[in-house]
């Protein structure tokens, strides 16, 4: 029996609140609740032979029980709803079926939550850094780079374990992943058999039909979908997408650990550049940095390949609104990585001496077009929601969605500019301001995520808990140990 299980079986004390039942459907099917699937399915078989009303004449008149049983065998035979009955009951298994009622489910709610907390640590460790690294160039402290950067160790032994553990573990999300690529691939190949079947233009003549006109649709020109040479394009091009995405698949599940190893170096060379116990260039020293955006280029080119390819596989001979996909594609999957990559290029030209001509601010021109491009996206979003014409309560909620964007939009960029222009001001002026004034909207904006995904990963650990007993609170009607049907399954029968 796992912690969650035993965190169900507790008892809700207060006026009008019963106790959360998490056995009575193993009761119903005669299992405990450490039943494997083999022996709920020969429990239910049992059940159902001897109270279906078909099956056993003296269970006519009390066909609410067999119901109970066949109710109590759905909820337990479904993987996920027996792990939300497990720790919420009945009610819980009713409630997963609003919005939102995915985050019932132990084992999101529980990944979410480390992933919550995990990420207020990791804010939390960065403002160490960061306030370590002001009072090192502010000349407050002499301390080593290398005690500077423990908090970042510290980091990649986090990320290292939360590597390891998702290696070692599957994750949901993955499953989930993985079943809607199976989905995809059987839609796929339906349609390819749909495609494939043999048309009524290729029917031979029967007695009703003229033989003159079986064989003027014998000579008839076949639509593009059902030519053979189009459909043998077709399988190239399937055949292709499938081993470049294979690639891509196999290059994305190595990518984090090569990612973490080349930071490691990058880090390690920055501090022993900064210790001087090595005079290297800032070319040698930026080059892990440049390794992993060349790798994160190489996964993108994949999959920017693949998707090119079902474009071009699904295009039915518009090439022009093909083609305009491509570059839409395109243009969405490197802008964030030519952003970075020329950013990152220019500051290496500028403190190697190859621009020294140039100023900061021009060097940080790569930087401003992230805000181009989301103002660009918000005003497309705006025109789009408008292009709907939607009226009433509909309208009112389009505007609050982009209300919202526009607020969050507002702040982001507040921090972000905010930083970039103080941190201009720090490298053109060396000591006209102190670095720890440069880093105060980072630290803002860190003690923010701390906090709000501090309280996120105690609201998935203990809210829903709360919520359930809430919504328990509020069926003052409702006898102890009273379990929640959905509306569906209840009938007429004093047996529910």
């Amino acid at each position: 029996m796992s912690a969650s299980d035993n965190v169900s079986e507790r008892t809700l004390n207060g006026e009008g609140r019963s106790s959360i039942d998490t056995v009575d459907l193993y009761t119903v099917l005669g299992v405990d609740r450490e039943a494997t699937p083999n022996e709920l399915k020969r429990a239910y078989r049992r059940l159902a032979l001897q109270h279906h009303p078909d099956r056993n004449p003296r269970a006519a008149g009390r066909s609410g029980e067999f119901v109970r049983i066949q109710y109590a065998y759905d909820v337990l035979s479904d993987e996920r709803k027996r792990r939300i009955y497990n720790r919420y009951g009945e009610l819980g298994v009713q409630m997963a079926g609003r919005v939102g009622g995915e985050l019932l489910d132990p084992l999101v709610s529980n990944m979410l939550s480390i992933v919550a907390f995990s990420t207020a640590i990791v804010a939390l460790l960065l403002i160490m850094f960061f306030a370590l690294l002001s009072r090192r160039v502010d000349r407050a402290s002499s301390w080593p780079y290398s005690v500077i950067f423990m908090p970042l160790w510290t980091i990649d032994v986090v990320i290292l374990a939360a590597l390891v553990w998702s290696h070692l573990k599957p994750s949901v999300l993955q499953d989930n992943e993985d079943s809607e690529s199976v989905q995809f691939e059987e839609e796929e190949a339906c349609v390819e058999s749909v495609s494939d079947a043999p048309q009524a233009d290729n029917m031979p003549a029967t007695d009703a039909t003229p033989l003159l006109g079986a064989r003027n649709n014998q000579s008839a020109p076949q639509p593009p979908l059902q030519q053979p040479h189009y459909r043998r394009r077709q399988q190239r091009l399937r055949t292709a997408r499938k081993h470049v995405e294979a690639c891509a698949s196999k290059l994305a599940t190595a990518a984090p650990m090569l990612y973490l190893l080349l930071l490691v170096a990058f880090q390690l060379s920055l501090v022993l550049q900064l210790d001087e116990y090595v005079d290297w260039s800032i070319i040698r020293i930026a080059a892990p940095w440049l390794g992993i955006e060349t790798i994160h280029f190489v996964l993108l080119t994949l999959q920017l390949t693949a998707g090119l390819v079902r474009i071009n596989e699904h295009a039915a001979g518009n090439r022009s609104r093909s083609t305009s996909k491509m570059v839409v594609l395109a243009a969405d999957t490197f802008w964030w990585l030519l952003i970075r990559v020329s950013l990152a290029l220019l500051i290496v030209g500028k403190l190697s001496g190859m621009l020294a001509t140039w100023s900061w601010v021009l060097v940080f021109v790569p930087a401003y077009l992230p805000a181009v491009r989301w103002a660009i996206a918000l005003s497309l979003l705006r025109r789009q929601l408008r292009a709907m014409g939607s009226d009433g309560e509909m309208e009112q909620n389009e505007n609050a969605i982009v209300m919202i964007c526009v607020i969050a939009f507002s702040i982001v960029m507040t921090f972000m500019y905010s930083f970039v222009a103080l941190l201009i001001w720090k490298l053109s002026q060396p000591l006209a301001i102190r670095l720890a004034l440069v880093l105060v909207p980072v630290f803002i904006a860190l003690s923010l995520a701390c906090c709000c995904c501090s309280c996120l990963g105690l609201c998935l650990r203990y809210g829903l808990d709360a919520t359930v007993e809430n919504e328990m609170a509020g069926q003052p009607d409702r006898p102890a140990n009273a379990a929640v049907v959905p509306a569906e399954y209840r009938i007429a029968s004093p047996c529910i």
